[in-house]
């Protein structure tokens, strides 16, 4: 091979490996603005303040009817049986001062506010699921937290106040990794998560359910007189599921078909 045909070879490559960093820049890209679309819809179905608020491609936004079914790409505030139905889960852009430094996730007992919104997506590296569509017993999602967009996240940290294992907010642009993955776990004879019904969400990675309880809550003994989440449950992940650990969708914008 002549040096001439040497360097055209180079110069091939490299115009190969661009095309390729370009693609993948798109797919990234693309992905973002898929997320960015849910969100813009999210907030312009709560701003309208309406049943039936918008209209886009035959999705419709709507407010609660708790016989139907939890469908992707909604935004929702889950509430805490143990508590009964009082607390709600719930982020702020605030990281933790202990364990590993993440995002803080809580309970709290304020169903109007919006930071306990979540937005209902598919699992890291699933394949994107169409908004409106039912969410099925058994799959994989995450719950991005839809004013920061760190996902609810748990790992091998214990938690602060019950030394279970630590809840947190991860990610960035909604996108981290699969620590960010639950799976739905509906009662017995279940096809699809209902609106009016409890469940648990358990962690793919550890296996560990998400939990709350009115008797592990921060206060000022164990969190500081000026402590910015006072009187807020601590929210961790558990071995084994109980009443702990069983949530509801109370309140929320739904995508429907």
């Amino acid at each position: 091979m002549t040096k001439k045909d040497q360097r055209k070879q180079e110069d091939d490559c490299k115009e190969q490996k661009t095309d390729e960093d370009t693609e993948g820049r798109k797919v990234v890209t693309n992905e973002k603005k898929g997320i960015a679309m849910r969100v813009i819809t999210i907030l312009s179905a709560l701003m309208g303040g309406v049943a039936f608020l918008a209209r886009s491609q035959g999705v419709e936004s709507s407010v609660d009817h708790d016989d139907k079914d939890v469908t992707c790409g909604s935004a929702v505030k889950f509430t805490h049986s143990e508590s009964g139905n009082k607390y709600f889960l719930n982020s702020a852009n605030q990281n933790m001062g202990s364990g590993s430094g993440q995002q803080l996730v809580t309970m709290i007992a304020n169903k109007g506010k919006q930071d306990s919104l979540w937005l209902l997506r598919e699992g890291h590296g699933q394949p994107q699921c169409a908004p409106g569509d039912p969410l099925e017993c058994g799959q994989r999602i995450r719950l991005t937290h839809l004013n920061t967009m760190k996902n609810l996240h748990t790992h091998h940290v214990r938690s602060p106040l019950s030394r279970q294992q630590e809840v947190s907010g991860f990610g960035e642009d909604g996108e981290g990794d699969t620590g960010d993955d639950w799976i739905i776990v509906c009662g017995s004879g279940a096809k699809t998560l209902k609106r009016s019904t409890k469940f648990r969400v358990q962690h793919v990675d550890t296996k560990r359910y998400l939990s709350a309880t009115e008797q592990v809550k921060f206060t000022e003994q164990n969190c500081g007189g000026n402590c910015p989440i006072l009187h807020h449950l601590e929210v961790a992940a558990r071995s084994s599921p109980d009443r702990n650990t069983e949530f509801k969708v109370e309140l929320g914008v739904h995508l429907s078909k």
